[in-house]
């Protein structure tokens, strides 16, 4: 039976942006998979907000532009978002496969130079470890790094995304299978290696194969 699946659009033309709410069943890699389907539609996410329900729902709100830096408000491509959500959830489509087709995606920050840095914080929360990814704003960067923490067996419980132009920084609140934070510094390390090549572009199909974290 197909898990539930609401998706409202809501419209901010002073701010040239449009929210983006999924209601769906929750499951590991469902907000890599949810920016997958973005970043098909050809839409640019410019901030992220996670919500997990007790219930086992997730509540994940999206605000996005096209690749202009306009709104994403065009009725066909909303219409066709929703499509794509749709296929992506039951496994119709595959975004990593169908972005690793797509070339030429225009990217308006492509002359910039934004050195990629991973940085921890155990301190911040005391039930998760902040991950924060700095780095120049690209297509799909978004989906290669959340794919990336996914395979490396992390659960993201909230995710805060922010793009300043060309830079866009993300934190993400994780943990690991067993619900504790990382600490161990193997595994810390580990983790940067993975996040800096998906970060890059260059792997990230590599860097979710390749994640077979040590263990602590």
């Amino acid at each position: 039976e197909a898990a539930p699946l609401t998706v409202k659009t809501r419209g901010d033309e002073d701010h040239a942006v449009t929210e983006i709410v999924v209601y769906t069943a929750d499951h590991p890699g469902l907000f890599s998979r949810l920016s997958g389907a973005l970043a098909l539609a050809g839409a640019n996410v410019v901030d992220a907000k996670i919500l997990t329900m007790s219930d086992g729902m997730a509540l994940d709100t999206f605000w996005i532009q096209d690749h202009e830096g306009g709104a994403f408000a065009r009725p066909d491509k909303l219409a066709r978002l929703s499509v794509i959500f749709m296929h992506v959830l039951h496994g119709k489509l595959r975004p990593q496969v169908e972005l690793a087709g797509s070339v030429g995606i225009p990217s308006r920050t492509r002359v910039f130079t934004v050195p990629p840095r991973v940085l921890f914080d155990n301190t911040a929360s005391t039930t998760h470890t902040v991950v924060e990814i700095n780095g120049r704003d690209r297509p799909g960067l978004l989906y290669d790094v959340t794919r990336a923490i996914t395979a490396l067996n992390l659960q993201i419980a909230r995710a805060k995304i922010s793009t300043y132009g060309e830079k866009v920084v993300d934190v993400f609140y994780v943990k690991d299978l067993y619900g504790h934070k990382v600490v161990d510094e193997r595994r810390l390390k580990h983790i940067r290696e993975k996040l800096l090549i998906a970060l890059a572009g260059l792997g990230a199909d590599a860097a979710a194969r390749e994640t077979k974290a040590p263990q602590a």
